[in-house]
């Protein structure tokens, strides 16, 4: 009657978090989910068995097994909580009565039950700040006793452990939380809402990752399936695993040299569920071998392995490791950020907006680099070029050993000889 359900999220650091969740359908044939967030098995199980216990009873119009009533009794007020949203038990008394003694972690519970469609990657950053609340405030700490002094604390608290960045995020989503307090009457006034949250920008982990790393990671990867997911991620900016997992053969268009990328990240936004990427020059062999090599009747352009965040990063990982060059941060994030830096110096910038499926604002906050390309093209070609010559001969155009030492981002080889850094080399009579 009930099935127990697991999500798997990757922490960044190689390693992973398991969360459980029951699904169940009630008695009016309507799905529902509880999330049980990070708990043991064994009480993920012990929830399930009680799920379909409360369910059996409800269904046959019997009173609950007395074993089971005592289960309810001893749980904590979040997992009753939980319970009582999908309607399998009343709602505790002292947790609706008086709006003023609700704890912390039944008002975060709540609005993160209260967000419909939530996407894996949303629902494990609320998560995070659930976690850090509680872990600063306590769960028990009643939601009204939170003033804006505590606010200030909690962000001191969180500079002298993450980046600024991060800090940045965790102020945002916890007014997020707080706001929702306060349209719940449970607070009168918001206590983050003067905190000043800061820039989101991180700057020091934009790392640009050049062709020549790209080529030898795609040397050590261990197949087809491998190096087209590298290409895609590089070449073609997607999004992984979310862009990936929903690539189909139906949405390659070879006679238009183009392809259609599912945006679950926008899909509740319109006109922004889907956007279409040239079928580059870079992925075109990768792409056509692994449709000359897929099983008859495939509908995915990679398998569903493929389709999980924590597998593709840890299968890059190791490629990268295999290639011996040295892993950047944001391992996915940058080789998306690296092909939009490269096609903002080849083609118009709505164009590429619109191929990368990212706003201005976040090109720029985000993904935008300064990389040694730029300033090796500085030193080649003239700061006028391609306006006219002086002499006004017609365009200045590179000489042939220039076009050798440099060539535009869109070239296949980069490659320019740079001295060291220091002083200029004394010169002999």
């Amino acid at each position: 009657m009930a099935t127990l359900g697991t999500e798997s999220y990757h922490l960044g650091n190689g390693s992973t978090t398991t969360t459980y969740r029951v699904l169940f359908v009630d008695p009016t044939g309507r799905r529902q989910t509880i999330r049980l967030g990070k708990v043991s098995k064994r009480l993920a199980e012990t929830t399930k068995i009680r799920v379909e216990e409360i369910l059996a009873a409800r269904i046959a119009g019997h009173s609950i097994a007395t074993e089971t009533a005592a289960w309810l009794a001893k749980i904590g007020d979040v997992v009753h909580d939980k319970l009582a949203r999908v309607g399998l038990v009343e709602p505790r008394e002292a947790a609706t009565a008086d709006e003023s003694k609700v704890p912390l972690g039944v008002i975060v519970e709540r609005y993160i039950a209260s967000r419909s469609k939530l996407k894996p990657n949303t629902l494990r950053n609320y998560e995070t700040t659930k976690r850090l609340l509680k872990e600063h405030f306590g769960e028990a700490r009643l939601v009204r006793t939170i003033h804006a002094g505590h606010a200030k604390d909690y962000r001191e608290w969180l500079v002298g452990k993450y980046a600024a960045a991060t800090v940045a995020r965790e102020i945002k989503r916890a007014r997020q939380f707080f706001e929702y307090a306060k349209d719940c009457r449970v607070i009168d006034e918001n206590p983050f809402l003067k905190v000043r949250a800061g820039s989101q920008k991180n700057t020091r982990r934009k790392h640009p990752v050049s062709r020549d790393v790209i080529d030898k990671v795609l040397a050590a990867c261990p197949n087809n399936d491998w190096r087209l997911a590298v290409v895609l991620a590089r070449y073609g900016g997607l999004r992984i695993p979310s862009e990936l997992q929903r690539l189909t053969w139906r949405d390659i268009d070879w006679g238009g040299r183009r392809f259609t990328v599912r945006v679950p990240k926008k899909e509740h936004i319109d006109g922004h569920e889907t956007r279409v990427v040239p079928i580059f020059p870079e992925i075109e062999p990768y792409l056509r071998q692994a449709y000359d090599d897929a099983p008859e009747g495939s509908v995915h352009v990679l398998p569903s392995r493929f389709h999980h965040e924590g597998y593709v990063y840890a299968g890059v990982l190791r490629a990268v490791e295999r290639a011996g060059v040295p892993a950047w941060p944001k391992l996915l994030v940058n080789m998306r950020a690296s092909r939009e830096t490269e096609l903002m110096q080849c083609h118009p910038e709505h164009v590429v907006h619109a191929w990368i499926g990212n706003s201005k604002e976040v090109a720029a906050d985000h993904y935008l680099m300064l990389t040694d390309d730029d300033f090796a093209r500085a030193a080649v070609y003239p700061a006028h070029y391609p306006a006219q010559s002086a002499s006004g001969g017609g365009l200045l155009e590179p000489s042939p050993e220039t076009r050798t030492a440099i060539s535009p981002a869109f070239a296949r080889d980069t490659a320019v000889s740079v001295p060291p850094r220091g002083v200029e080399p004394r010169f002999s009579d």
